[in-house]
């Protein structure tokens, strides 16, 4: 018999109960009285009973059904999406991640104008892999292999070589960590030195098409020569540099536990070189600040830089509107050289304008002095705008530099470049 029939009898018999119990009594017309009202109440008792046990056989019917599409659902997501990315190691987790970062180049050197379809070296489109393992509270060991490729580099490209037959395929980081948490962070293998990046310190958000690294946008593009009446053999990258420590190269790094804010970090590199840097990160009521001091010997990696000294800050206040200034100094090999100098500043605004994003936009001037040659003055002006699209993990720019190269007995013309294009993140 099943449970909801024995549950709708209960109350039957227990009428027939206190029936039986009550019958010796049921003479008196008051008992029988009684007795009926009993009944009546037992049999409306009866009745919610049999409501209730129809709802919940309906509810239990509802349920069975979610259940089935749930499954299903699973089912159909597990079999649409990609295969999820899984370590070797069953200890260990792996992250897949990078970019591409396309874009249309125009640059006017004063006698004829151009346009390029480029990679944008501010930030090159590559692909990278990080492993991690986690083998205690204590400690964290991790890899990162990251590779750059790239067809015609927006800092490459110029008047002569408008195309770049050759892709460039470059190594980004291969190297190997050791998290010890209070101990701090050793690092082994081609990746970022203690120096690097201290020099572009941006809380902008416009650096992917602007900052202090003026070679990333129309690095290639050759000077003309009102003198000649050609183009120079001078590039733009040739005379602006930010002198960013020394970049990324095979060394072992180490870097301390944050110490209210600031995090030491010291690295040694093959041939000899070598650095150490501090970085600083707060946030001071409105404020966010960010900031990068290094110094940095290459030893026997560069044939024309002794050592140098560079750093950067850049404050973001909850408004919107943020300032960046970067600045350094660098002592040149060679008999009679000038030692090189530079600074940087920008200024911005960050707000929500639409529904699409954040939408970012800054003016920015810098000025290059003694880079290439003794007596060089670089200047460079610009503007950039850079609208991010949430939703679609995308970011659309627009940016605009203005070079001018002052150097003793040339005549060289400014140059001005625009370039837009957009940056997809996975």
């Amino acid at each position: 018999m099943g449970e909801g029939k024995l549950r709708r009898l209960l109350p039957v018999c227990l009428i027939a109960v206190i029936v039986c119990v009550l019958s010796p009594f049921s003479a008196d017309g008051a008992d029988k009285d009684t007795l009926d009202r009993l009944e009546k109440i037992i049999k409306q008792q009866q009745a919610q009973i049999e409501a209730q046990q129809k709802a919940l056989e309906q509810l239990q019917g509802q349920v069975e059904a979610l259940r089935g599409q749930t499954a299903a659902a699973t089912v159909k997501a597990a079999t649409d999406s990609p295969a999820a990315v899984k370590a070797g190691n069953p200890k260990g987790s792996v992250k897949i991640y990078g970019q591409v970062n396309k874009a249309v180049l125009y640059s006017n050197d004063g006698d004829d104008g151009n346009f390029y379809l480029v990679d944008n070296d501010n930030s090159s489109t590559r692909v990278g892999l990080e492993g991690t393992i986690t083998p205690n509270d204590y400690y964290t060991i991790g890899t990162r292999i990251e590779v750059e490729y790239q067809t015609n580099p927006s800092n490459l490209v110029n008047q002569e070589d408008r195309r770049l037959d050759d892709a460039t395929f470059e190594k980004r980081h291969l190297d190997l960590w050791v998290d010890g948490n209070t101990i701090g962070k050793f690092s082994l293998g081609w990746g970022s030195t203690a120096s690097d990046y201290s020099s572009e310190v941006d809380l902008s958000g416009t650096s992917v098409v602007g900052y202090s690294d003026i070679a990333s946008m129309a690095g290639g593009q050759l000077f003309y020569d009102n003198n000649t009446g050609r183009l120079s053999g001078t590039r733009i990258g040739s005379v602006f540099s930010n002198m960013d420590g020394l970049s990324r190269q095979e060394r072992i790094r180490y870097d301390t536990p944050d110490f209210n804010g600031f995090v030491g970090s010291t690295s040694y590199i093959s041939d000899g070189g070598g650095d150490f840097a501090v970085r600083y990160s707060a946030q001071i009521d409105a404020f966010k600040l960010a900031a990068a001091v290094a110094y940095a010997n290459p030893g026997g990696t560069s044939d024309t830089i002794d050592d140098q000294l560079n750093g950067s800050v850049s404050v973001l206040h909850d408004s919107g509107f943020n300032g960046t200034f970067a600045m350094g100094t660098r002592d040149n090999k060679g008999d009679g050289r000038d030692d090189g100098a530079f600074f940087y500043t920008k200024f911005g605004y960050r707000g929500r304008w639409c529904p699409l994003g954040v939408t970012s936009l800054s003016a920015d001037y810098g000025r290059y002095s003694d880079i290439s040659t003794n007596g060089d003055d670089a200047d460079v002006m610009g503007f950039q705008m850079v609208q991010d699209l949430q939703e679609w993990g995308t970011e659309a720019y627009l940016g605009y530099r203005f070079h001018k190269l002052d150097r003793n007995g040339t005549d060289y013309d400014d140059i001005n470049a625009i370039m837009t294009g957009m940056r997809v993140k996975f």
